[in-house]
């Protein structure tokens, strides 16, 4: 739907806008136009209306005759209007427009992305539309939804691909999601990934395999306003280089816009211009590193893939599958129903009624920095949540989304393993069983492995990368799982470092309160809870 305009022109006289073939009928609903100031001097974006239908988007530089009159000859063709009608209205505009202030640069891109969004619903089959609408009606949507993406090449990965999939419908919030996926080579991120990232329309969705660290700020402006950014793999590398090269990433998911003073050459002269690039998106990326620059982790949702031994047999039985033809490949009708369902999705306010309920429960990790980062990404999980049940909740008297229990329910099952890496000092998964393999081979029957045991041993018992180990057990010395311990020199230089195991057996438990607690005196409105 449009966004509303801070400028508008009445409904035009029909007869301004009448006809060329026929005389207009009393029951047609007026054509008007909305417009918004762009940037400096005379520039607008136009909206025309057709009722509550928008026809045509699009900016136009009101100080030229030329440009005014080849939008009215564009509008004309289309509406079947009187053009000479059409170039009095956008003269009128020209008035308005001279005395308004100049507005930022991000309208144009966001107008043109609600108006691209509504010309593509209006071309995609009824029937897929129906299907999206019932789907978005569906009290066990989220179930339908994982069941969705496995249809589309998902095995396994239920949390991880559900987890993807509120980010990506993040992006239609003030404050979106962003995460990064970590993982062993050939676990399968990038796939994850780039399957459910599949599943959103194509101009919703950013791909960019590799960015370089300008390139947020010289993409075109507005072009990434409620986008889906979708990277490639994370460098391994961990310096001050790579955190600068990073750095407009970080403030671009913190502040939801960037702007940059630089010099150029401008009629011969050295001038300095401030470039702005509107935000807010969403973000993904992979990583194979264990370790991450610590102002980019606590920015991002800390996500992992599942490199247990189940999991690959679910994934060479599904290919099996697949290549014997006892299973049908991903149908298109399974991405068809999720384009469109993406784009029925209103951007809208959500509010949430327990949220002071859920800061107070959080005051336990208040002593922690990382908690006022990861306070918003719980708040946006839930608000990402409502908004994609927006068919099923209820709205308060200023129009904004109620969020319910079951939202709470969805974000406390998807975030709490990766924020209790960040507020509580529990392991990831991976690490989990790097933990139990390395403690396994400690309390071997025959041939145990040496306590206390270096890296180059551990790499060889487990027959694992030098990096990968090298995280994990960093991880595990950070978390206090491992101390590190003295080794008596052998030979010349330093002697290698190596670990022993502590006591500690048991993570910190759930950070993310559960729902009884949240709820003691549940809020009114919002939908009731739909997964255990």
């Amino acid at each position: 739907m449009p966004c509303a305009a801070p400028y508008s022109v009445s409904p035009m006289d029909t007869k301004g806008f009448s006809s060329m073939s026929t005389e207009p009928s009393n029951d047609r609903p007026p054509l008007s136009i909305q417009w918004s100031p762009v940037g400096k001097q005379m520039k607008a974006v136009l909206r025309v209306l057709d009722g509550e239908r928008l026809i045509e988007a699009e900016t136009v530089d009101l100080a030229k005759p030329e440009k005014r009159r080849m939008f009215a000859e564009k509008i004309a063709a289309a509406a079947g209007a009187d053009c000479a009608g059409i170039e009095e209205e956008l003269l009128a505009i020209s008035l308005q427009r001279s005395s308004a202030p100049d507005a930022p640069s991000q309208s144009p891109p966001d107008d043109d992305l609600v108006a691209l969004t509504s010309r593509e619903i209006e071309a995609t089959d009824p029937a897929v539309l129906e299907d999206a609408e019932q789907l978005l009606a569906d009290p066990a949507l989220i179930d339908r939804i994982s069941a969705d993406i496995e249809a589309a090449g998902v095995a396994g990965e239920e949390d991880l691909r559900l987890t993807l999939y509120m980010i990506g419908t993040s992006r239609l919030l003030r404050r979106p999601l962003a995460g990064i996926v970590q993982g062993q080579s050939s676990s399968g991120k990038s796939y994850t990934i780039e399957r459910v990232a599949a599943m959103f329309p194509k101009e919703s969705v950013i791909h960019a395999t590799q960015m370089t660290p300008q390139a947020l700020f010289h993409a075109q402006t507005g072009s990434l306003s409620h986008r889906w950014v979708v990277a490639g793999e994370r460098s391994r590398i961990d310096n001050d280089d790579k955190a600068e090269a990073t750095r407009a990433l970080r403030e671009m998911l913190a502040a939801g816009r960037l702007s940059k003073m630089m010099p150029v050459k401008l009629g011969g002269e050295i001038k300095t211009v401030m470039i702005e690039q509107p935000g807010p998106i969403a973000f993904v990326e992979s990583t194979t590193a264990a370790r991450i620059f610590e102002e980019d982790a606590n920015r991002c949702i800390l996500l992992s893939t599942d490199e247990r031994r189940g999991q690959t047999k679910t994934i060479l039985r599904r290919l099996a599958l697949y290549v014997s033809g006892k299973v049908a490949p991903p149908a298109v009708d399974v991405l068809a129903r999720h384009h469109a369902l993406q784009r029925l999705l209103e951007r809208r306010d959500v509010v949430i009624p327990y949220a002071e309920a859920l800061a107070a429960e959080l005051e336990l990790y208040a002593d922690r920095c990382e908690c006022r980062r990861a306070f918003p990404m719980i708040l946006s999980m839930i608000q990402a949540s409502t908004l994609l049940h927006q068919r099923q909740r209820a709205m308060n008297v200023n129009g904004s989304l109620i969020a319910g229990p079951a939202d709470y329910e969805i974000t406390a099952r998807l975030l709490s393993g990766p924020l209790g890496r960040t507020l509580g000092e529990n392991l990831s998964d991976p690490a989990r069983r790097f933990l139990d393999r390395v403690l396994a081979e400690v309390d071997a029957p025959t041939d145990p492995l040496p306590v206390p045991f270096t890296a180059s041993a551990v790499r060889h018992r487990l027959q694992a990368g030098r990096s990968t180990v090298s995280g994990f057990l960093a991880e595990l010395e950070d978390k206090g799982y491992l101390e590190y311990a003295e080794t008596a020199p052998s030979g010349r230089g330093r002697p290698p470092k190596a670990w022993r195991p502590t006591d500690r057996a048991d993570d910190g438990g759930d950070v993310l309160p559960p729902c009884r607690i949240v709820f003691r005196d549940p809020p009114s409105g919002g939908g009731s809870a739909e997964m255990a």
